[in-house]
């Protein structure tokens, strides 16, 4: 979430400043090559050539910008980016969510927790908002104020189908399976084709994977497949014995553009190689595994293990 940004269709519309746009587009690709100083650059010198009013393309510039400015470790200036983004955005809840999530990971709870209830205040229904907030305060520690998110997404009145699903999720963040249970399967009756993860999430935490397993695979199969499900498939087959289709899916979930679980698809395919006897590669890619996760003590163990085979 912290590298949302409000992208628009702005490419050769001519009531904007194309060389303006042009700086945008340059800014977007330095972010996309990992200079994000470059990017931070651009997008100035982008800001510079806008005349008059505020419009949605210097707003567009600006949430790049604070993104660029997050990972490259500027905390600072990027809250003072999103403070302005709050001034001009303000019905928006993405500025107010993205301020109050580098408060949070500089400590400062208290400035957190009010951005993140002015996120909520702007968008009572944005049920991911309520997980979002909770993930990143479970994250850092803030468990109790974490739940409230939760309970506060439970508490809205809205009987739709979108609601059922979330709220589906949130039951099952809570460890309330059969109330998650009995949403997404509404929500899978109604098609939402996401709540089929989850489902399959709460049949493979019972161990009950004959069940959990179609679940996943119509969800792979699907436009919208996720690295998540594709490490939940391969822990299934790696659990079942069937080594060749596990190494298959993590290594389709670590080809995604977008990973949300590297670590599990890492030790998963490293798992699959190492019951297929391909200890090299197993080896290599605990290798990398620590590189990037060197406190993972199993890991470390493991690795040594490997290094005799």
């Amino acid at each position: 979430m912290l590298m949302m940004s409000v992208a628009s269709c702005l490419m050769g519309c001519s009531k904007y400043n194309e060389k303006e746009i042009a700086l945008r587009d340059q800014g977007i690709a330095a972010m996309d090559e990992g200079n994000y100083e470059e990017a931070i650059k651009l997008f100035n010198d982008a800001l510079g050539k806008s005349v008059g009013k505020v419009t949605d393309l210097e707003l567009d510039i600006d949430y790049y910008k604070g993104a660029a400015q997050y990972v490259s470790g500027q905390f600072d200036d990027a809250v003072k980016t999103y403070t302005y983004l709050i001034e001009y955005d303000e019905k928006n809840f993405k500025p107010y969510f993205l301020r109050g999530s580098i408060y949070a990971k500089e400590g400062n709870i208290g400035q957190a927790i009010k951005d993140y209830n002015a996120a909520v205040a702007i968008d009572k229904k944005n049920y991911l908002l309520y997980i979002e907030i909770y993930e990143n305060l479970m994250s850092l520690g803030y468990s109790e104020q974490a739940m409230t998110y939760l309970n506060d997404g439970l508490a809205v009145a809205d009987k739709s189908t979108d609601a059922g699903y979330y709220k589906g999720r949130i039951y099952y963040l809570l460890g309330q399976n059969a109330e998650a249970e009995k949403l997404l399967k509404e929500a899978v009756k109604n098609d939402v084709l996401e709540a089929k993860l989850y489902l399959a999430k709460i049949y493979q935490d019972a161990g009950n994977y004959e069940k959990a397993q179609p679940l996943l695979e119509e969800y792979a199969a699907s436009d919208e497949v996720t690295s998540e499900a594709l490490g939940t498939l391969g822990d299934i087959a790696l659990s079942s014995g069937d080594y060749e289709s596990a190494l298959n899916y993590y290594e389709a979930g670590l080809k995604l553009d977008s990973i949300d679980n590297l670590p599990q698809l890492m030790k998963g395919k490293a798992a699959a190689l190492e019951k297929l006897y391909r200890f090299s590669e197993a080896r290599d890619i605990l290798t990398q595994y620590i590189d990037k996760y060197p406190n993972d003590e199993d890991v470390a163990k493991e690795l040594i293990f490997l290094q005799s085979r």
